[in-house]
């Protein structure tokens, strides 16, 4: 588990300076800091993130910098367990909690009257986003393919892979050439590839790096409820909600129509496990908003907050009863569908005809996929 944020600032008078740290017992060691703000400035001392390993506070610490030219030069540092590495988090939530956080920074250095109650409201922020970071570890299948879905890095390798099969040292460098960024941890990256059964790795012989082949391709996107419509058509839970449910289901689906902008954002819902659990909830039923079952600690700003998100991405539907009692339905399910990659079999094929691929990879990816398709 992460052992908790530490924020610093570099200032002209006092150079790098401690703004904040939770939990408040932390240990922090300047000279740390120090490092990791060298790791940062080396070059241009541009906004970015590192990854600093720290022997003596054994700790990995993911860093994001706003960058020696911006308003306020701060870094943003999580500290992790040595050996972890931010990946494994999805780094579209690492962006956003960096985002937030900045929010929060900005709004105190405007608002001086008000710093101390936008502390306290940093801190609750960074002690949710520890548990948040930590529920992220033990995701659903579902989820780790909308972790990969929200990751450019993973993103990039998924079309990589749904070209050829490549050793892990290709890889790395179709990715890095295409980012233009170094991948210090390519396993991280991988991880969700192999839990979900998406990639088999295996040696081919007579090379001496493993293969990555891809076995199973993934979609996201929005469907209808198949539990709710079908018990809207018996008319559950009364005859004027079933009847209204099943006109907004069908407006909406009237003009649906899948793109990455939208993919991207209802994989990024998914990947919360927040949303996620209450996603799972609204596809069995729907429920009077009054009525909602409430998380461990979760208070009700806390839920209006997580449904009100979630209506205006069109994923919930508010929708009032005869006696003007608000009922909270799933009005889209999202969900991330597995296919076998037939399309890799033509692939294969022609590219082993041309001469760009080996033999021994060909045979072996055929019959990976082979025994896919028969299970």
């Amino acid at each position: 588990m992460p052992h908790g944020y530490v924020i610093t600032e570099w200032t002209e008078d006092q150079g790098l300076v401690v703004k904040l740290s939770y939990p408040e017992n932390l240990e922090i060691d300047l000279d740390d800091m120090m490092r990791i703000f060298y790791a940062h400035i080396t070059g241009a001392g541009e906004a970015g993130n590192v990854l600093v390993r720290l022997e003596k506070a054994r700790s990995n610490v993911s860093s994001y910098f706003t960058g020696m030219e911006s308003d306020m030069p701060v870094m943003i540092n999580l500290m992790l367990e040595l050996g972890e590495d931010p990946e494994m988090f999805g780094e579209a939530v690492l962006q956003e909690v960096n985002r937030d956080v900045l929010n929060y920074l900005k709004q105190m250095s405007t608002n001086v009257s008000e710093s101390y109650e936008i502390l306290k409201k940093i801190k609750l922020y960074l002690k949710n986003t520890l548990i948040l970071l930590d529920r992220l570890k033990n995701l659903s299948k579902e989820q780790r393919l909308a972790q990969i879905y929200t990751s450019e890095k993973a993103r990039t390798i998924l079309e990589a892979l749904q070209e050829k099969a490549l050793s892990r040292r290709e890889l790395q460098g179709i990715i890095e050439e295409k980012l233009q960024k170094i991948i210090p941890n390519l396993e991280y990256i991988l991880d969700p590839f192999i839990k979900t059964g998406l990639v088999m790795q295996d040696w081919v012989e007579g090379d001496t790096d493993i293969t990555l082949f891809l076995l199973t391709d993934f979609a996201i996107f929005r469907t209808p409820v198949a539990k709710l419509v079908e018990d809207a058509k018996k008319n559950i839970p009364t005859p004027e909600l079933a009847t209204k449910y099943l006109e907004e289901v069908s407006r909406f689906f009237t003009k649906y129509k899948p793109n990455f902008e939208d993919n991207l954002k209802i994989a990024r819902t998914m990947m919360d496990p927040d949303n996620y659990d209450y996603i799972t909830l609204f596809r069995e039923r729907a429920y009077p908003l009054n009525k909602i079952p409430k998380g461990p600690g979760e208070s009700i700003d806390q839920i209006g907050s997580i449904l009100k998100a979630m209506e205006d991405d069109h994923i919930l539907k508010v929708i009032r009863d005869e006696k003007d009692t608000r009922w909270v339905f799933l009005l889209t399910d999202v969900i991330a569908n597995t296919f076998y990659p037939e399309y890799l079999i033509e692939k294969i094929r022609k590219d082993r005809m041309e001469g760009k691929l080996n033999k021994d990879v060909a045979i072996k990816h055929l019959e990976f996929l082979e025994k896919v398709y028969k299970k």
